[in-house]
């Protein structure tokens, strides 16, 4: 079950969605030394960096990676690694960062992330990650997972190309489900009416048929939703 925060503003929203990033941060490097979390593209490192910045986080112990990425060069606007850097990346002294190849084919840049990103645990075929901060687009995709494609049906790699995307840039790379659905905390933030109708088929539509954004579900870590009341207002009231 999905645990839901709604909040009147975006900047309640940013700060208790921080506040939970502080917090399993700090339990993670007491566990293992680190913390891996990965950022996906769109407004949310807009959103949520201003609030990073503020809390006390130790930024050295962080792997910051990427839940999906558009196959441009890391220089390119379209990147999502050039929206972190913009909003993040540059104001916070992260221990280490993974970013795609783009000067490699496209399957062999996903092979190549996702190789290094099993490297952070001693090459473990199903890591599983401290955390994912998503987003949910008005399809109700999240990462590069889009309604009817066959990858939502990915079994064998954790992390993906996708030449057809609906949406451009055509070429990416992205999460699969077997390793979002391995991590310890799945954290979505959507915000603003645009998002209400989509939010509320992935929180209370008609299971047979799951959006993307629906099918994250992890099998034994947390499932957070982060959302303001314009993207809630469909919601039933409980």
């Amino acid at each position: 079950m999905a645990a839901r925060h709604c909040f009147a503003n975006e900047a309640d929203l940013r700060r208790e969605v921080c506040s939970l990033i502080a917090q399993k941060s700090s339990e993670a490097i007491k566990d293992h030394g680190f913390f891996t979390i990965g950022f996906s593209g769109g407004s949310l490192p807009k959103i949520v960096s201003p609030g990073l910045l503020s809390q006390k986080i130790d930024f050295s112990k962080w792997r910051v990676f990427f839940c999906d990425e558009r196959y441009v060069p890391i220089s390119d606007p379209d990147s999502n690694y050039q929206a972190v850097k913009q909003h993040f990346l540059d104001k916070a002294s992260v221990g280490e960062v993974l970013i795609i190849n783009p000067d490699i084919a496209l399957d062999e840049a996903a092979k190549d992330y996702e190789s290094r990103l099993k490297s952070w645990y001693s090459g473990n075929d199903l890591p599983s990650l401290d955390m994912l901060l998503l987003g949910m687009g008005p399809d109700g995709h999240t990462c590069s997972l889009f309604p009817a494609h066959a990858l939502l049906e990915e079994t064998s790699r954790l992390v993906a190309p996708i030449s057809d995307s609906p949406k451009p840039p055509p070429c990416r790379i992205t999460l699969t489900y077997p390793i979002i659905n391995a991590t310890k905390c799945a954290v979505f933030v959507s915000t603003g009416a645009s998002k209400a109708s989509v939010l509320q088929q992935v929180l209370e539509g008609d299971t047979t048929e799951l959006l993307p954004a629906a099918r994250v579900k992890p099998a034994c870590g947390e499932l957070h939703w982060f959302v303001d009341d314009a993207a809630a207002s469909l919601l039933k009231k409980t």
